[in-house]
């Protein structure tokens, strides 16, 4: 008999570009089952925020669900009656790292819900993420997620059929008209980023784009991300003296992906479209500061370069840096970052 098996998962295209593998191998196992997709955000927009839908392939879920954000009395009596009306089976808790404090109110929340959770433990120590052995590197996001739901401990594969967002021949048709065909050697550059301290800055870019303007064999520069990106994507279009297109702000994100499919090269922040990127397999130089451990959100595919800045303070999770100015981002050298796009594209 067919159950009703939900996932909860909050965030944006990241965090569920990041989950590809984990929800392939579930759908996998409830293949029998409608799966059912539960998180924070909608997603049909063009927007910093696009939600799961707006990128996820379709055949992994049967439905999705938003739930109401906010701790006041009223968005909680919400998700309440949300998750009843659910009538789930099970549900499978890959949510962000959270303190034991919130661990316990989740466990209370969804047993007073009556909803059973797979991968909710109370031990706070649980959710951290490890140092991997005899390297330098934590675990990645996808395998602490796996480490809470047993089916996932030894199984979670990341081979590009399991980051695949599976792109129909329609979308790369689409794609390929909006560009006026192929190109032998396509550039995509995304300099957004929903988080201030991850920004490497317009004058680091610009200084960029202008090198790698000097490589000839770039035939086709391609500029993506959100609406508030376009003004600064402009800037660098005028670096680039070859075909150039500016598509920050008009394109649904599956239609970015296909964009992206096409090219030699992605270049960009630790942000949504580098994970694109690596969902459609594109060889990634990324530009990340260090408010995240090193590793845990790194891109899952094998063809990337990664420029980090190993600092006393890593990990600290701030959205603004105060007091040292952004000082592990800034680090980072347009010579280093041009360097690795030469390798990148030999």
């Amino acid at each position: 008999m067919s159950r009703r098996i939900g996932i909860l998962r909050t965030g944006s295209l990241g965090d569920h570009l990041i989950a590809l593998p984990l929800y392939r191998q579930l759908r996998a196992a409830h293949a029998a089952d409608a799966l059912v997709l539960v998180c924070n955000i909608q997603g049909q927009r063009i927007q910093k925020l696009a939600g799961p839908a707006s990128i996820l392939p379709g055949s992994l879920f049967d439905e999705f669900h938003f739930y109401p954000v906010g701790s006041d009395w009223q968005s909680i009596k919400d998700k309440y009656r949300l998750f009843r009306s659910l009538n789930l089976d099970a549900l499978y808790y890959l949510m962000p790292p959270r303190n034991a404090a919130q661990l316990w109110r989740d466990r209370l929340f969804f047993w007073l819900a009556r909803v059973p959770v797979i991968g909710l433990r109370t031990g706070a120590t649980a959710q951290n993420v490890r140092l991997l052995p005899n390297s330098k590197l934590y675990e990645h996001e996808a395998d602490r997620l796996a480490r809470g739901v047993p089916l996932l401990t030894h199984t979670l594969r990341k081979e590009p059929q399991d980051l695949s967002i599976e792109l129909s021949d329609a979308e790369r048709a689409e794609a390929r008209e909006l560009l006026g065909g192929t190109s032998d050697c396509m550039l995509v550059v995304s300099i957004g980023t929903k988080v201030e301290v991850n920004d490497w800055g317009i004058e680091k870019w610009s200084q960029l784009v202008s090198q790698l303007a000097e490589l000839r064999n770039i035939d086709r520069l391609v500029l993506i991300g959100a609406s508030d990106e376009h003004a600064d994507s402009e800037k660098l279009m005028q670096k680039w003296p070859r075909q150039s297109y500016n598509f920050c702000g008009r394109l649904p994100p599956r239609l970015s992906a296909a964009v992206l499919a096409d090219a030699k090269l992605f270049v960009g922040h630790n942000s949504g479209p580098m994970h694109m990127a690596a969902a459609v397999n594109v060889p990634i130089v990324a530009i990340s500061s260090s408010r995240d451990l090193p590793g845990v959100w790194f891109p899952l595919n094998q063809n990337k370069r990664v420029h980090y800045t190993v600092i006393e303070c890593m990990g600290c999770g701030k959205l603004k840096c105060e007091d040292r100015k952004k000082e592990c981002i800034r680090r980072i050298s347009v010579a280093d970052v041009y360097a690795s796009c030469v390798a990148a594209l030999t």
